[in-house]
């Protein structure tokens, strides 16, 4: 208890300091903003022609709200970091002190997260509205439920950017990997809903991880069942331990190296 105690309270000064700055955080919304415009009227013209697999246009605009922010607006700068921790060198002087540097990351991360998670929320639910109307269909009963997932897959996300910016321990260039990531992710949920992909990939995407940092939440949101609850809930659940896992043995990895080498 005492050392989630000491997390916590480095999570307290993080979201103290992101309220102190909360102006930074202005050019992010417009962004949002900007994005969410300019794909509301791509898929508008799109769906000209009726429902596309299973989404209404509503559930479409309603979806890129929520995938973006997952993916964006609960983004962090964790990979930067630790890119720039590893390369400069900086990351040695964090191994003596009293906190494990991931966990560390994370809760530092995390105050962050959570300012962001409720500020681009309620732009997502006024651009929603604006947009496109309330959800077909929906009940806040299943909110926290969906809430779930959608927390889940913030882990997911943060925890592979710690673990592809810790590569930088025996690479000497890893943006490949960065990027490789990001599109993934990009493609196979936060701009095109796993349904909307052909069969065969579909079922390779429902075993990879980059689906469920974004269509799954909003999948949730959108179009809540207990059976679709019940079907990616588990499936996060592993991803985000494994997550977590390779983040940990990654640094673990990368620290034995440095003390190999005597610095």
């Amino acid at each position: 208890m005492a050392k989630l105690r000491k997390y916590l309270v480095v999570t307290r000064i993080s979201l103290q300091n992101v309220i102190a700055y909360r102006s930074s955080a202005l050019g992010g919304l417009l962004f949002y903003s900007l994005f969410i415009f300019v794909f509301f009227n791509l898929w508008r013209a799109i769906y000209k022609g009726g429902e596309v697999t299973g989404y209404s246009l509503t559930q479409m605009i309603w979806y890129l709200c929520i995938t973006e922010l997952v993916v964006f607006g609960c983004r962090s700068g964790v990979y930067n970091q630790m890119n720039d921790d590893v390369k400069s060198g900086s990351i040695a002087y964090q191994l003596n002190r009293p906190y494990h540097y991931v966990m560390f990351q994370f809760f530092n991360a995390l105050g962050n997260m959570v300012f962001n998670l409720v500020i681009y929320g309620i732009l997502a639910i006024i651009l929603g509205l604006i947009m496109a109307g309330p959800i077909p269909g929906f009940s806040f009963a299943s909110l926290p439920f969906a809430l779930i997932s959608v927390f889940l897959g913030i882990i997911i996300n943060f925890f592979f950017m710690i673990t592809l910016g810790l590569t930088a321990f025996r690479l000497e260039e890893n943006f490949a990997f960065y990027l490789i990531y990001q599109k993934l992710v990009f493609m196979l949920g936060m701009f095109i809903p796993v349904e909307f992909l052909p069969k065969w990939l579909q079922s390779i995407a429902l075993y990879l991880p980059f689906s469920y940092v974004a269509w799954a939440p909003a999948r949730l949101v959108v179009a809540f069942s207990w059976d679709l609850f019940w079907q990616v809930i588990p499936v996060q659940l592993v991803w985000a331990l494994v997550s977590i896992l390779m983040s940990l043995g990654m640094y673990s990895y990368g620290v034995k190296g440095i003390q190999a080498h005597g610095g």
